[in-house]
């Protein structure tokens, strides 16, 4: 059985191994435009806050108001002591896409800070002040500095703004927040 030698491809071998190759490109690229491309998920904050509140809370909600329509919330949760698996402790969480398309998210919990800072960020730093509405919040940076958080106690709960926006969309956040009792 005679075969070609190694090296006597023909050009039609090159062009259908090219196209083979170019196929695969291909796929790979529609796969990330469609992944970039994904709709978001909007959630309803004043529904889950309005069946957290059916209770008693153990420190006032927190919930934002003023912000634009480019805010876009994508998740929202309450969890009470039964849920956090921490006898005492409740955690209440809304996340945000934000106006430059990057995550902003509201922590509200009577646990510890540290334990608030620590589920956010990776190895905290202290990284300053800010003055949002004439309350002071601490600054906050983590995960090689791609992700920041704004801190503050307040009475029977710690709140934490944070997420890898910026600064700026941070602060605009922590401004809309007001607490309901």
């Amino acid at each position: 059985m005679a075969g070609r030698r190694r090296g006597f491809e023909t050009l039609g071998d090159m062009a259908r191994s090219m196209g083979v190759v170019l196929v695969v490109v291909a796929v790979v690229v529609l796969i990330t435009i469609r992944t970039k491309g994904q709709a978001i998920t909007l959630v309803d904050v004043q529904g889950t806050y309005a069946q957290a509140t059916i209770g008693s809370t153990p420190f006032p909600l927190v919930t934002p108001t003023g912000l634009d329509d480019r805010w876009r919330a994508t998740s929202v949760y309450y969890d009470p002591p039964e849920r956090t698996g921490v006898p005492g402790v409740t955690l209440w969480h809304i996340g945000y896409v934000t106006p430059a398309d990057q995550y902003a998210g509201v922590e509200q919990t009577n646990g510890p800070a540290t334990d608030a800072l620590a589920a956010e960020l990776t190895t905290p730093k202290v990284a300053g002040t800010s003055t949002v509405a004439g309350v002071s919040w601490q600054r906050w940076s983590g995960d090689g500095g791609t992700r920041r958080a704004l801190a503050r106690t307040d009475g029977r709960a710690t709140v934490v703004v944070d997420g890898t926006a910026g600064w700026t969309e941070l602060e605009t956040l922590a401004w809309s927040l007001h607490a309901h009792s």
